[in-house]
């Protein structure tokens, strides 16, 4: 890659332009202001707003913008999905986001994170399961 050449996210011009109200046609809309509740969780598919590819990982924050949600619900609709067979990924970049797999290798590295990281939690309910609750209190 050049230096000084900047690679730029494949929705970056799609949140422009939902901002900017690119595509609208301005006869039709209102300049008061906006009430109608965004679609239901079930109307919008978090898949259709993410692309394949770890390099193109979009942020819970950019997808809670997309949706309209907050990060929760956001976070369920990714689950809900996951659960019926759509394979959304989890970046493993300090930036973080969600993505569509490229390939198999990335949802084979993505499952090891998880699975890893499903251990680990693991570790400290047992942890925790097998520890002195006198010891815990601090007045020892």
């Amino acid at each position: 890659m050049m230096q000084g050449t900047k690679k730029t996210h494949p929705t970056s011009a799609t949140v422009e332009q939902v901002e900017a109200g690119a595509g609208l046609d301005r006869s039709t809309t209102s300049t008061t202001k906006h009430t109608t509740p965004p679609p239901p969780p079930q109307a919008a598919k978090i898949s259709d707003f993410l692309s394949k590819g770890e390099q193109n990982a979009i942020p819970l924050r950019h997808l809670r913008e997309l949706v309209h949600l907050p990060a929760r619900t956001v976070r369920l609709m990714i689950r809900a999905e996951r659960m019926s067979g759509t394979p959304i990924l989890e970046s493993s970049s300090a930036t973080g986001g969600y993505f569509l797999p490229n390939s198999n290798h990335e949802r084979a590295r993505c499952v090891q994170r998880l699975r890893r990281r499903a251990a680990e939690i693991v570790k400290v309910a047992d942890a925790i399961a097998a520890a002195d609750i006198e010891r815990g209190r601090g007045d020892g």
